[in-house]
């Protein structure tokens, strides 16, 4: 009756059966939303009056995308007593994700100087950096505690991120915004899908179909927005050809979409990523040209539907904004792609 075990299962348990039963990204789009709409018809006025429409832009997007998605893996993550198994390649997964994501803060957080830590003039140099370590070792305690899944987990995220920020920072390289973003956001949503019950997203074998259809509808965006960046348009293939082959892509793309419902299995979801990605990069790849504006709208629209999926409105506001923005509008001449 005091095992405190016991309590903290029940309760984890009775969370899953809810999460299961009403999907919560769900009731909080639902809740948000009156948010969302308010974003989208004042965010334009805001930019016009003091002037930030030249503020947003790919980059910042997403670079606070990245940043607040990495948050959310450390923060959100740890409900273990609900595993099936000590056993998972999840930790390596989330490693994989605060690793890339640390390269890309780095890298762009290489114009901000360390601080210095004014304020006594006898404060040495070498006292200044045992300050930042200090520093940057607080900051890396929860990143430790979210990976006590096994005993190395805390090892390998701190590494991860310790070895992230240094190659970002100093090693003079550079990532493109769009695709670094879309590999965080993509490698996230399988880590949900992997084992949902670790993130408090639903229970895997009982997803409802607004799960199935929340995190599909995210791997099929960020399928088609990584196509748009990756690919450009040469009008390469033959007419007769590209007919051909793109019934045959639809035709895989809408089977693997049906098993993975029907399965909630990984290597499905992610063949099913893959064939959009070849079935909108073959098309882009068939054009001659296509609209400027069409790259950025599913990237936008991309972060919007992976910030309601993790529960983070935040994430989904900056794609909103991005949308709002009267120079990114962009509508309709998208049909080719699928």
């Amino acid at each position: 009756m005091f095992d405190e075990t016991l309590v903290v299962a029940s309760a984890v348990s009775a969370f899953n059966n809810m999460a299961v039963a009403t999907p919560v990204f769900l009731w909080n789009a639902v809740l948000c939303l009156p948010i969302f709409v308010g974003i989208y018809l004042f965010v334009r006025n805001f930019s016009d009056k003091f002037g930030i429409q030249s503020y947003v832009t790919i980059p910042r997007m997403s670079f606070w995308t990245v940043l607040m998605t990495a948050l959310w893996v450390v923060l959100m993550g740890g409900n273990y007593a609900v595993l099936r198994d000590g056993v998972s390649l999840l930790p390596w997964l989330t490693g994989a994700i605060l690793f890339v994501a640390s390269i890309y803060i780095g890298i762009n957080t290489r114009v901000i100087a360390l601080p210095v830590w004014y304020g006594s003039q006898r404060v040495s140099k070498r006292n200044r950096w045992l300050i930042n370590l200090a520093v940057l070792l607080v900051c890396l305690v929860p990143v430790g505690l979210s990976g006590l899944i096994n005993w190395w987990g805390p090892i390998l995220q701190v590494l991860a991120v310790i070895f992230g920020l240094l190659l970002g920072r100093y090693s003079g390289r550079q990532m493109r915004s769009t695709t670094s973003t879309l590999m965080v956001i993509f490698g996230t949503a399988v880590a949900i899908l992997m084992q949902p019950e670790l993130w408090r997203f639903g229970q895997l074998g009982n997803l409802t179909p607004a799960h199935l259809l929340g995190i599909l509808s995210v791997g099929i965006f960020i399928a088609i927005a990584m196509a748009l960046h990756i690919v450009s348009p040469r009008g390469r293939i033959h007419q007769s050809a590209y007919v051909k082959l793109k019934w045959l892509m639809r035709f895989v793309t809408l089977l693997c979409a049906v098993l993975f419902c029907l399965t909630e299995a990984v290597p499905i979801f992610i063949a099913t990523v893959v064939a959009m990605f070849i079935l909108v990069g073959m098309s882009v790849w068939h054009a001659h040209e296509i609209k400027a504006e069409l790259p950025g709208t599913f990237f936008a629209w991309s972060i919007i539907l992976f910030g309601i999926l993790i529960g983070v409105p935040t994430i989904a506001a900056i794609g909103i904004t991005w949308i709002a923005i009267p120079s990114n509008k962009f509508h309709g001449g998208f049909q080719f792609l699928l």
